[in-house]
């Protein structure tokens, strides 16, 4: 795989993270997200010594 089709495969990565993202601020879900993202960050942070 040659480095154009990895930027291709990124961009489109990226541009299905923003839609999602926009999505969930249309629902109203961002909230939801933002209480997981910040629970996983808290364990990952109880586990560093």
């Amino acid at each position: 795989m040659g480095p154009s089709e990895r930027r291709v495969i990124g961009s489109l990565l990226l541009m299905l993270g923003l839609t999602c993202l926009a999505l969930g601020l249309h629902t109203g879900q961002l909230s939801q997200v933002a209480e997981l993202v910040t629970t996983v960050f808290q364990t990952a942070i109880a586990g560093i010594p």
